[in-house]
């Protein structure tokens, strides 16, 4: 898929009962049955109107119960407030909800959502939600089509946390991962990305080695053949990732492993 194909507005419905509104920022509405659940909430207010719409018309008079934040930068929560002004729901995230750190279930006639904390990834309230049956999982920005979800310098810590956070994506063996940004993804994306990453240090590591600077760097490790058509990949993140592993290195991020 192509960057303008995968910036397009659409709403694709993932099965009888779970639509993802995907663009550059990702938006879910969920048929629990009883009540609908709403995922993330954009970051443009001005598209209120038509997201209610759209929930509207594919929920009918399911009344909307809950909207479940991944986390509340405010690309996910913008039109949080119009959400409570228009269906009286209740806001759920890591901070305005306590959460244990098995997660909290929501339960009716329909299916099963789980929402469970994943902290130290992208942010401290990071949060997942997966949907029974239909195998569904959303991630937020813990997967960001090749980016480094995490915001701080690497570390040995949060790095190893990175690594077992996405492991424990990869056991829940969804048939959909929806991301916070961009198209959907799989399972086999997850793993696809640990493999990258791995594989990135150890030609960054090579490099520093060898004194290359990091522009040589940037400009000799070419991005995977097999991971050219991920989105904003070539254009955006595979450079990026270079540079902030070898500026890692340089700092001595995997002397402290």
């Amino acid at each position: 898929m192509s960057d303008v194909q995968a910036e397009t507005p659409k709403i694709i419905q993932l099965s009888g009962g779970i639509w993802v509104r995907q663009e550059i920022d990702n938006i879910a509405w969920i048929d629990m049955g009883d009540y609908g659940l709403v995922v993330d909430a954009l970051e443009h207010v001005e598209k209120a109107d038509e997201v209610f719409a759209a929930i509207e018309r594919d929920l009918g008079r399911v009344p909307i119960r809950y909207l479940i934040n991944t986390h509340t930068h405010y690309d996910h929560v913008a039109l949080n407030d119009a959400f409570v002004g228009r269906f009286g729901c209740e806001i759920i995230n890591a901070e305005t909800t306590e959460i244990g750190p098995t997660g909290k279930w929501f339960e009716a006639s329909e299916r099963r959502v789980l929402i469970q904390p994943t902290p130290g990834c992208h942010t401290d309230q990071d949060c997942i939600i997966w949907c029974e049956p239909d195998r569904v999982l959303f991630v937020g920005d813990i997967f960001g089509w090749g980016l480094i979800p995490l915001i701080a310098q690497l570390r040995p810590d949060n790095t190893q946390h990175l690594l077992e956070t996405y492991q424990r994506l990869i056991d829940f063996d969804a048939k959909v991962v929806v991301p916070g940004h961009g198209p959907l993804a799989t399972t086999a994306d997850l793993s696809r990305w640990l493999e990258y990453f791995d594989w990135l240090v150890g030609k960054v590591s090579a490099a520093v080695a060898a004194g290359a600077s990091d522009s040589q760097i940037i400009d000799e490790i070419k991005p995977p053949a097999d991971m050219l058509h991920w989105w904003r990949f070539v254009a955006r993140k595979h450079a990026d990732c270079v540079e902030r592993i070898a500026k890692s290195i340089r700092r001595g991020w995997l002397e402290a492993t």
